[in-house]
């Protein structure tokens, strides 16, 4: 990881100048911190575009800790949101986000650190104040979570060494660790459902239209988003949506405004009984294939996976019996692998997982097929298709793609 982000660094910098030769709006924004002495003094503080990939994209800017204070900055020349964390989570994978917008009065982080938790007060321009506002007030709230979550990872470091260890299947410790969740969850959905300030939080975002309401609301959808990933669009909560539309008027050109409203759209293209998004992709031979081409007239799976992604893999796997058994009587599999800067490692996952039907490839994102297909950076999804070329769902289980299976070709 380390090797990963000094190259990403040293891209970063190109950028940076690049952009600032071709706009001549742009403006420096100054972002600074202190009181992060809980980190190790040589890691690393990173700030990303918001959404991005970090295992393949370049930070816009960075700065090393000097005793919990830095101090960087970068070129923009329109308010928009990213993401610092620092390069500690980032290599546990922890991925702690500190949202920031890059407008032009110098932001300043003060940090502080409970329940292993961090705690974090800023200085900056009102839209940044306003964030942190959300976001202390949301500390706040769920200060008795993040006792229990603290909690627990003693428990666990006390027997097993480290908080990710877990105990036998079925042993009397198991059942204590599962009942020290059950009753954080409890109080977690009590908390987000009826509490104070899950009240005090749609209140805010309806009478303060500020960025960083629309920052909360996109959160908002996206977590729906991502609960009816395999449904539509009118299963999000309809509040939300016509909150967005008001936002909409005030911001139209907002990044987090057109994002959420594509992501929305990708959505309802992918739901059930809808057309499956046509595309042209690559192929390893050398020649590039529709999907319309390669699945006509046949019930197939559109199988979007990644050589780095194990789950997606698995599942690709699962597929293999099912397509060898149907391959003749109408199916059909095509698989996207979605890769970054090389092809290699989608040719090894090819010869050791053994897929026998054709595969197409998304080399850094430039076919688009993932947002096409409501993936976000995700490493991918499967989607069982009709004769006819329209979607039956988002595939969970390989299961009920043979139960479809047995019901139309046996």
């Amino acid at each position: 990881m380390k090797k990963t982000i000094q190259m990403l660094l040293c891209a970063a910098g190109v950028m940076l100048m690049a952009a600032s030769c071709e706009n001549s709006k742009v403006y420096t924004v100054n972002v600074s911190g202190e009181g992060a002495d809980f980190y190790p003094d040589s890691s690393l503080v990173l700030i990303y575009r918001d959404g991005a990939d970090f295992r393949f994209e370049q930070p816009v800017a960075y700065a090393y800790l000097d005793k919990g204070t830095f101090s960087m900055s970068f070129q923009d020349s329109v308010t928009r949101q990213y993401e610092m964390l620092f390069e500690s989570d980032l290599e546990d994978s922890m991925f702690q986000f500190f949202n920031l917008f890059s407008d032009r009065a110098p932001l300043h982080f003060q940090f502080s650190r409970k329940y292993d938790v961090v705690n974090t007060y800023v200085t900056g321009s009102r839209d940044n104040e306003e964030l942190y506002l959300y976001y202390n007030r949301s500390r706040e709230a769920y200060e008795k979570v993040d006792s229990m979550d603290y909690e627990i990872d003693l428990w666990r470091i006390e027997r097993y060494g480290n908080k990710y260890g877990w105990p036998e299947e079925g042993s009397e410790e198991e059942a204590i660790l599962e009942a020290m969740y059950d009753r954080r969850e409890a109080v977690y959905d009590s908390i987000s459902n009826t509490s104070d300030y899950a009240q005090w939080r749609a209140d805010r975002m309806r009478t303060h239209k500020t960025l960083a309401g629309l920052a909360e609301l996109k959160d908002d959808i996206y977590y729906q988003i991502q609960l009816y990933k395999s449904d539509q669009v009118d299963s999000i909560d309809r509040s939300m949506l016509d909150l967005l539309d008001e936002y909409g008027k005030k911001y139209p050109g907002n990044d987090m405004f057109i994002n959420t409203t594509e992501e929305l759209a990708a959505l309802e293209r992918t739901r059930p009984g809808m057309p499956a998004p046509d595309f042209s992709a690559p192929a390893l031979d050398g020649e590039r294939y529709s999907l319309s081409e390669l699945i006509e007239g046949r019930i197939a799976v559109l199988d979007c996976w990644a050589s780095w992604c194990l789950s997606c893999r698995q599942h690709s796997v699962e597929l293999i019996p099912v397509y060898e058994q149907y391959k003749d009587k109408g199916f059909t599999v095509v698989g996207v692998a979605r890769e970054f800067e090389s092809l290699d490692d989608m040719r090894h996952a090819i010869e050791s997982d053994g897929y026998p039907w054709i595969q197409l490839y998304d080399l850094d994102g430039v076919e688009d097929i993932w947002n096409l297909y409501s993936l976000s950076i995700g490493g991918g999804g499967i989607f069982l298709i009709d004769s006819d070329g329209r979607i039956v769902e988002k595939v969970k289980d390989i299961a009920s793609v043979k139960a479809y299976l047995q019901q139309h070709l046996d």
